[in-house]
Formats: structure tokens, sequence, C-alpha cells
């Protein structure tokens, strides 16, 4: 009786050990599983409302006008890799945002006088002049600027109510100029038969332009004087995350200001008013 239980406990013993040997190892108490935490990566982009903070003179003389700040639209363009703080990224209620961009950031800025006094003189269908009067003429002088930037983004994220998408964010971003140009312009406006007296020392020594039937001089064109090449900004701002499946969609807005001057012999401060759209998928690397 005792040899024919042996075979049958020794056949169970061997097909035990084969179940063992069989388990996964994420099954195997003494082999520890370890979850890895995806990584989220997507692109970027937005809108800009750009806002040049700034007192510029329109000309040397004291008593000309001056532009005093300037905004326009822009765009952001670019890719966004966010890392969640914890082993759980479901969970986490925290991450670094990392972005690398393309924004334009552009302005422009108006000033216009009154209708004044002016001496002009009458010419013929030939050009020849034949007289002159006083009228009350009015202009104008705009100044646009142009400023891209390629951007790098590190972001603080915090998700102050678990479970919640709404977030905050706040961190800096190094941006390195790519286009700072100005296009400065005098206009004539009315009377709208008249035109500018030609200047030509102006033309010679400082680079005048008359155009569109000598009623606009181009002042200043090109780039920026003793512009920098090097912003540095603190961007601040709000989110709100949506979740489908392993996409996330992320709207935000944020406030981007200027730390450092576009110009270095100017009070120049290029701000932002951002408003976007990050799109993120989870993934894991297999590492």
């Amino acid at each position: 009786m005792k040899l024919r239980i042996l075979p049958v406990l020794l056949i169970s013993a061997v097909f035990s050990t084969l179940m063992v040997f069989g388990q996964s190892d994420e099954d195997n108490p003494i082999m520890p599983v370890y979850e890895e935490v995806p990584i989220y990566i997507g692109p970027v982009f937005g809108y800009n409302r750009s806002i040049h903070s700034v007192d510029l003179a329109s000309f040397d003389e004291a008593i000309c006008p001056r532009f005093q700040d300037g905004n326009d639209n822009g765009f952001y363009v670019g890719f966004s890799f966010e890392h969640h703080l914890g082993k759980d990224a479901t969970l986490s209620t925290s991450s670094f945002i990392f972005r690398v961009l393309y924004s334009t950031m552009p302005a422009f800025m108006e000033t216009s006088e009154a209708p004044i006094p002016s001496l002009i003189t009458i010419v013929d269908g030939n050009g020849d002049p034949i007289g002159e009067d006083i009228i009350n003429s009015s202009t104008r002088h705009t100044q646009q600027v142009d400023y891209s930037v390629v951007s790098a983004e590190v972001c603080y994220k915090i998700n102050p109510i678990p479970g919640m998408g709404l977030g905050f964010t706040i961190g800096p971003t190094f941006d390195f100029a790519l286009t700072k140009t100005q296009d400065q312009r005098y206009e004539l406006l009315t009377p709208l038969e008249a035109q500018f007296r030609r200047n030509q020392d102006a033309i010679d020594q400082l680079g005048y332009k008359y155009v569109d039937n000598d009623q606009v001089i181009i002042i200043k064109e090109g780039d920026i004087p003793n512009s920098n090449a090097f912003r540095l900004g603190i961007k601040a701002g709000v989110q709100y995350e949506i979740l489908f499946g392993t996409l996330v969609i992320v709207p935000a807005m944020y406030y981007n200001y200027g730390v450092t001057n576009l110009s270095s012999q100017e009070s120049w401060r290029v701000n932002a008013l951002q408003v976007g759209v990050d799109l993120r998928w989870a993934v894991k690397l297999g590492l």
C-alpha cells in the first residue's frame, strides 16, 4: 500500500514544481514587479496677445509725439513633455512640464497729431511751384515691431484638488530672438492731395525714404538698435486636463512676463497673454 502511494506523491510533487516554474514573474513573490510611470508628450499651439511696455520717441526732438506701449496678435506652436512626480501618473498631483516653442510677439504703436496750420507750396501740373498757402494738415506716426523667438520652458504644475483636472503652473522661459525688427513711418493724412516736401539731407544722412506718392516717410526700418538676442521671462497660468484614454487635452491660459529688456538702451519689456491647448499622449519607454 505504501509503495502505491509513493508514485502518486512523487507525480504530485513534480506537477506542483512545474506549475511553480511555469508561473509568470509578476506572480513570483521574490521577483517584485515595477510599474513604469508613463511620460506625456505631444504638440502645443495657441494665441498670443503680445504687450510691449515701452516709451519711445518718434523723433529726436522733445516736442514730437512719443510711442507709449503697443500690442498685436501673435501665435505659438511647438512640443511639450510632462513628467509626473510619483509612481502613479493617474494619482499624481504635481509634475514638471518642458516645452520647446516658436512664438511671435509683435506690436503695433500709433500716435496722431491734431490738425495744425502748415505752410504748403502749390504746384502746377508739371510740378512747378506757383504759390504758397496755409492749410490745416493732420499726420500720424506708426511703429510696427516684428519679434519672434524660439523658447525653452520649464514649468512646475500642481493640481490642488486630487482627482480634478484643474491645475496651476509657473516657471521660467528662456527665449532666443530670431526676428527683432521695426518699421517706423510718418504719414500725411490730410489734405489728401498734399505731399511731404522732400528733405535731401534727411535722405542722405538719416536714411529717410519717401513712398506712396511722397505721402509717407519711412523713418526707421530693419533691426532694432542695441536689441538683445536673449529674453528671460516668467510664465504663470491655469489649465484644465481632460482625459480621453491615453490622450490628455489641456486648454490653458498664461501670462508671460518679460524680465529682461528688448533693447539695452530702452526700458522695453515684451509680455504676452497666451491662450492655447496642449495635446499629450501617455507613452511608456519600456526602460
